[in-house]
């Protein structure tokens, strides 16, 4: 698949809020890095293993979900970026508000590296 192609397929996806199915089919399994420097708790970590353990562990806080906006991908010979908002409310009753930039490198036809930016 292309980099235009992988895009396509990943807003898709994340519009249906089928993550596991992304991390399925367009990661590279071992090689994918995650990369969230404002995190004090996932700032860097690799493999979909991983990134799928870190994701339930925010599901786990997440006491309801209000919104999601997955943006238009931009795309370049090997990189992705994509606009996502999040709205929701975390089991301690605080209310979160997600407005970031995810970046995506691509290599051989699969997903190598997520960084989030907001």
């Amino acid at each position: 698949m292309t980099t235009k192609q992988i895009a396509e397929k990943l807003t898709s996806l994340l519009k249906e809020g089928k993550f596991d199915e992304v991390y399925d089919t367009l990661f590279d399994q071992e090689k994918v890095k995650h990369i969230e420097p404002q995190s004090p708790y996932f700032s860097d970590i690799k493999g979909v293993k991983a990134i799928k353990e870190k994701d339930e562990i925010m599901r786990g806080n997440i006491a309801e979900f209000h919104s999601m906006e997955v943006g238009e991908a931009i795309t370049s010979k090997d990189f992705i970026a994509l606009p996502y908002k999040a709205s929701f409310t975390l089991k301690d009753g605080n209310k979160a508000e997600l407005d970031e930039i995810i970046l995506y490198q691509v290599e051989n036809g699969k997903i190598i590296l997520e960084q989030f930016f907001y």
